[in-house]
This record gives C-alpha cells, structure tokens and sequence, in this order.
C-alpha cells in the first residue's frame, strides 16, 4: 500500500468512526428513554448496583423487581455503568418509568400503542437531571462500546484479509451504519460490552495464531483478561474459550514448544479465572447453577413446548429484522421493502463468500497458516448462530441482534462475499455503494421512523371547553372522587369485518374534571348475549397518554383498533361497548346513569367466503396432517345444566395410519377447571382417522353437557386431536400460516355460561 492510499484509508477510517459518533448519538437522542430493546430493564439494574455500593442483587422468581431476569445477567457492564453514574440522584425514577401496562411489546398492531413508557416530557427534557442525566449518560458509555466494536471490525478484517483492503473499511463501515447496531449502541444495554468483548476476543486469538515467532507473555495476559471480561459480561462468550485453547496448542505445535499450551494456558486461563470465577461460584452457592441461566428462564419465560426446527425456521423474518432494524419494544419496524434490499444484499454476501471459499479451496490458494484464522472467525461466526438458535428454542428471543457478538467476523466475510469478484478497482465502488444505503437509511430512521412512533401530537388535540351546542355522547365520572371524562365524537369506521381482520372505532375524549387516577379504556365487541368475542384496552392517546396527566379541557382522539379473533363465530352482529377501568383495583368509572358502558354502535361480524360449503369457513392446520374447515355451534350463551351441540368439519390433508381422538371442551383458561367435554374419534367413532383420503371433508358432531354447578361466565371452547398410546397422549400442533408451530390446542370461540335455571 502506497503512503497516500495508506492516508486515504486512514482518512476514510476516521470519517467512518466520526459519522457513527454522530449517527448513535442521534438514536440516543431521539429515542425516547426506556424505549430501546430491554432498556426498561438494564437501568434499574443499574441503578440497584448503584444505590447499593456495587452489591448485585439475588433473584428470585416469586418477587417481582424493576429489573427482572436482567439481575440474573453477568454484572460488569452493570457495575462500569454504576460507576459512571452513582453520583446522580435517580429517586425520580418511577416518577419516569411508568410503565405502559397495555403496551404492544413484539406486536405491530394498526393503532400503535407501541411506547413501553408513558412519558413526562419536564422530566426527559434537556438540560437532563436525576434518572434522564443517568440514562444518558450509560448510553454514552454504550456509544463508546460501539465504537470500540467498530474498530475491532476494521482491525480483524485487515488481520484475517490483508490482501483485501477495501474489506476492511467497507465491513467498518456496515458495523457503523447498521441500523440495529446503532439503535443497541445508543441505549443502556449490557449487550454492547459483550458485543465488544466478543469481536475483541476473535481478533486476539486471529493474531496469536498469525504469530511468526513464540507470543509474548503480554498477548497471553490479553486474552485472559478480555476473556474473563467477556465472561463477566454475557455467558456466550464462554464459547470462545476452546478456541483460545486450540490456537494455543496450534501454536505449540507450530513452534514445537510447550510454552503456548502450558505458560499460555495458565496466564490466560488464571486471569480468566480471576475476573470472572466468583460470578460463576456465586451463582452456584445461590442457585446451585453457576451459569445461573435456571432462574433467568424462569424470570423472562420458558417456551411450551420448546421451539422446534418448524418453528425456528418461521421465525427468521423477525430475526433477520432484528438483525437489520427493529426497534421500539421490537414492535417499531422499518417499510418492508428496506428489508427487502438489506435481505438481498445480505443473501449476495453470503453466496459471494460460499463460492470465495469454493475457490480458493479448489485452487488451493491458502496455506494452512492462511486458513486457520480465517477459519476462528467462521466457527465463532457458527457457534454464536447456533447458540442463538439453541436459546430461543427455549424462550422466544428471535432477534438478529444477538449474533452480534460475531458482528465483525460477519460484517467482514458479507463485506468480502459483495465485492472480491469485481476488479480490484470496482470494489470500493461496490462496497462504498452499499455503505452509503446502510448510511441514508440509518440517517433516516431516527427521523422517519422511531421518533413518529412516540409523538403524542398526533393524538392531541387542542384544550377544548365545553360548550351548550356541542353534543356530549356520554360522561364517565370517578366513583369517590369526582373526576370526569366525555365521550365528544364517535364513529364506527369499519361497518362489517370478518374473523382475522380489524374494527377500527374512532373515539375523541375530554377531560371534563380532572382524575386522579390512571384509567384504562376498553372497546369490546359482543354479542347479543354479553359475550366479547373482541376486545382492545388501551391507555388513552392510543397509549401515549395517562389521564393524571391531563388537565380539564384536555381532548384527544384515537382510531382504535379492536382484532376479530381467528375463528371468532359468524355471522354475528356485534355491538361496540366503550368503558374505563382501573387495572389493578378492576374499579370502573360510571356514567350519569349508572351504567358501565356506552354502546357507540355496532359491527357485522360476516363468515369468510368458502368453496367447501360449511358453516363458519375457517382454517386451521393440524400438525400438517388434518385440516379444520369451518365449525357450527348451536348455542354460545347456555346455562349450567344445558346440551350443546357442536359440529366440526374437518378435511384430511394426507392419509394417516393413525386413529386421532377429537377432544371439545369448555373450559376456564386461567383455571384449566373443564366445564364440559366430549372426548371421540369423529363422527362419533364412526370414522376413524386412519380411513380418510386426502382432502375428505369429514361432519364430526359433539354433544356436550354443561356441567349444572358451572359458575356463570365467560369460558373458551378449546378443541385439539391426540393419540391414545401407551406412553401417554401426544397431541398435535396447531400450525401457524408461516409454518410455525403453535399450540397443542386451539381456542375455537367464548361462550358465556348462564346461571343455571333449575338452581334454587
């Protein structure tokens, strides 16, 4: 390399890592606090280290805490951020972080409600104090982590291709434009120390093994310490530990010394120890599991059933958005086609390094000293996906960001994959080409994308006082202490739908009286019979607001939009009831004359069209094998003590050696207490599974008797099929349009049990 192009890289360099500085702090900006993924979390566990001179709490699954299954997490970005901010008095920080208790998290519903927070604006504006001073200032912290992680890029793709030199600052500059990967950086986030320390720890063991001569003890000491860094940051790091020791012994054999294995081995592998051993040995004295992973699951939840390869496989979209751009509560995403072109230009990286490889394997271009880093990066680069799958088979995690951790072995083989076939001079063309996309959008997005998500203007609108011509459709007051809110307009705007699809209920309200409690509005559809077939609750603003926040005369409006379940029964007509509740109390506020809620119209729930001529046309697949094609129901309002019939008609989606029994139920989902049942083969064991031909449409009538002590309410009809076999009753899964697999059962329809008409 020429002086001038060695400064030219330079310079281009430092314009990357200026532009990411710049481009993170906006996301930190514009992001509203607490809005980044899991940000809601990581602080209190922050702020708990600081607030008790560094001591870690202990986890228990029976307590909830601000900072849940994040307590459970390696502590050192913790504890680094405690430090930077244990000067700030953060006591207002509940006055901050109140929680949005209906907030779409991973759910991208038409009406937003996407803001995990319901925000103060006077206490999250600039110049920030208490909690928002030290919000930021952890996500500064995050910033420089970022571009520690940048930087490690640059230096492992000029370590592993020094003959590629435009790889280098073309895979720097996909780390520091990556949406995500700004997004993450600009947010208090124990990931973005991980992230660093694992992309760091791959270019230390690249360069012990590119060693022309025995390492020093010094490159033995770096890697222990960011290894026990590593491993007091996040567990996943741990997997980088046998490569350290392979490179170690190849090493020894290389130089035909013992030294490597055994003097390396015993600085590297002490320091690990050193740093990070007392997390492990505590967790296993607390939780007799030194990973102490057992009661992490346990906090954020386990999968039921685990995922399988069906469901992992139907997942990727939402991991390959989370690798690209997914922001919010995973609930804020970027327009489908940017994915689209992030997917193309992701897929032509990777078929461009498969048949790189295919090459140089095939001439036999690289010797083995050649291949063997090249070779750390890609098993690291595995492993990290791996690993990720074998977690979110256990619980639902399908986010691209996790594999970060491998971002620069990525980000550098992607880079290498899009332009190493081009002449050597159209590659930093290629690569500047993609580098500028990655950039304009990740410019935008703060802008376009994630601030319009929380801006509360939208919903506002201005102070309005009442007035003797402006027609008032209800008044809503608090029972004791006399706060008052009105229905001033409401519209239905979707007159009909059908199972699947959205009502949209247009609704503005004023605070006549000033409340002094947080109320929650519901819109339910029900039937003439009171049962709610679709429901929505919702903070008001579409979730951005809280009503002690508002002052009298304060208006808002917000098109709410209420899902039809699935298999909701038709045809109905439904009526749309509007209320308020006070979630933890269930307290409702009530009208002038002492009703509950207000009917604003009505919906006509209409059956989708079918060609198979059954009532209720639906379509639910059954473990790929049975096929629900629509369903009858002669009542769903019953008493306790009556019969119902329920007829299922079901297509065979192949022939089946096995005899599936039919189970109907009416049950208690909180309970699982059964208040009727009827368990068969269909048709009433007259036509067996095993005897169906593809795409037989079969009628399977159940009779089923309402147990007469059944308390009145609101109940599920949950169907399935199972076998009877010796070791049990497995039962087959549901199969989700994506191919996904879903539950063992399905929620067909509520019914409302009447109380029973012969009780005395």
């Amino acid at each position: 390399m020429t002086t001038d192009s060695h400064w030219r890289g330079r310079l281009a360099l430092y314009a990357i890592l200026t532009a990411y500085v710049v481009l993170a702090t906006i996301y930190s900006l514009i992001t509203p606090i607490f809005e980044a993924s899991d940000e809601l979390w990581h602080y209190p566990m922050v702020k708990y280290i600081a607030d008790h001179g560094g001591q870690l709490p202990v986890q228990d699954p029976a307590l909830e805490t601000a900072w849940r299954q994040e307590g459970s997490q390696p502590p050192l970005y913790y504890l680094i951020a405690a430090v930077l901010t244990g000067g700030i008095d953060t006591s207002d920080m509940d006055d901050l972080r109140r929680q949005n208790p209906h907030a779409d998290i991973g759910v991208i519903p038409p009406d937003g409600n996407v803001n995990m927070i319901v925000h103060r604006g006077d206490l999250e504006a600039f110049p920030w104090r208490g909690t928002a001073l030290a919000v930021h200032v952890a996500r500064f912290f995050s910033i420089a982590l970022g571009l520690g992680t940048v930087l490690v890029t640059y230096a492992l793709s000029r370590a592993v291709l020094p003959d590629y030199p435009a790889v280098a600052l073309g895979a720097a500059a996909l780390n520091a434009f990556l949406p995500m990967f700004l997004f993450i950086s600009g947010s208090v986030n124990n990931d973005n120390l991980s992230n660093l320390l694992g992309n760091l720890l791959t270019l230390l063991i690249v360069l012990l093994l590119k060693a022309r001569s025995l390492p020093p003890p010094r490159a033995y000491a770096a890697v222990g310490v960011v290894a026990g860094a590593g491993l007091l940051a996040k567990l996943n790091i741990g997997f980088l530990i046998p490569l350290v020791i392979l490179a170690l012994l190849v090493l020894s054999l290389r130089f035909r010394s013992w030294r490597p294995l055994v003097i390396g081995g015993a600085v590297s592998g002490g320091l690990t120890i050193m740093i990070a051993g007392w997390w492990y040995a505590r967790n296993a004295q607390l939780y007799r599991d030194p990973s102490g992973l057992n009661v992490f699951l346990e906090l954020v939840g386990r999968r039921a059933p685990p995922a399988n390869a069906a469901q992992l496989w139907a997942e990727r979209h939402s991991f390959t958005q989370a690798y690209w751009g997914f922001f919010g509560g995973v609930n804020v995403m970027l327009p489908e086609p940017i994915y689209l072109i992030f997917n193309l230009i992701g897929g032509l990286g990777i078929v461009g390094t498969v048949v790189f490889f295919v090459r140089v394997f095939a001439r036999r271009g690289w010797t083995s000293e050649r291949w063997l880093p090249a070779l750390v990066t890609i098993l690291w680069s595995l492993v990290t996906f791996v690993s990720y799958l074998r977690w979110t088979s256990e619980t639902p995690a399908s986010q691209g960001r996790l594999v970060f951790g491998a971002l620069s072995a990525i980000l550098m083989w992607m880079a290498l994959g899009l332009s190493w076939w081009l002449p050597r001079r159209a590659r930093p063309l290629m690569l500047g080409a993609v580098a500028v996309f990655f950039a304009v959008v990740a410019a935008l997005v703060p802008f376009v994308t994630i601030a319009p998500a929380y801006d509360v203007g939208h919903t506002r609108l201005h102070e309005q006082s009442g007035s003797n011509d402006q027609v008032v459709h209800a008044i809503f007051r608090e029972p004791d202490d006399g706060g008052m809110v009105e229905l001033i307009d409401a519209a239905v705007e979707t007159p009909s739908v059908q199972p699947g699809d959205y009502a949209l209920v247009n609704l503005v309200w004023r605070v006549a009286a000033p409340l002094s409690r947080d109320w929650s509005l519901f819109v339910h559809l029900v039937t003439p019979d009171g049962v709610i077939i679709g429901q929505r609750d919702i903070y008001p603003g579409n979730g951005l607001l809280a009503m002690t926040d508002l002052s009298e005369g304060a208006a808002w409006q917000g098109n709410i939009a209420v899902d039809i379940p699935n298999t909701a029964y038709t045809p109905l007509l439904l009526g749309v009831e509007v209320g308020w509740y006070h979630l933890s109390t269930g307290e409702r506020l009530i009208m002038t004359d002492g009703f509950e809620t207000y009917r604003v119209g009505a919906v006509e729930l209409l059956p989708r069209s079918s060609a198979l001529d059954v009532p209720n046309p639906v379509s639910v697949n059954f473990g790929h094998q049975i096929e629900l094609v629509g369903y009858d129901l002669t009542d769903l309002s019953p008493a306790a003590g009556q019969t119902i019939e329920l007829t299922l008609y079901w297509r065979g989606l192949r022939p089946m050696e096995a005899d599936y029994v039919v189970f109907a139920h009416i049950v208690d989902p909180i309970t699982t207490t059964l208040y009727a049942g009827s368990d068969a083969q269909p048709a009433n064991w007259t036509a067996p599974t095993s005897t169906w031909q593809a795409g037989d449409i079969i009628e399977d009538r159940h009779i089923l008797e309402v147990d007469p002590a059944a308390p009145p309410g609101v109940y599920e009809l949950e169907i399935g099929l199972y076998l009877q076999t010796e070791d049990g009753f497995p039962r087959l899964r549901v199969v989700t349009p994506d191919g996904g697999m879903a539950n063992d059962y399905l929620y067909l329809t509520r019914v409302y049990l009447m109380p029973n008409e012969d009780a005395s």
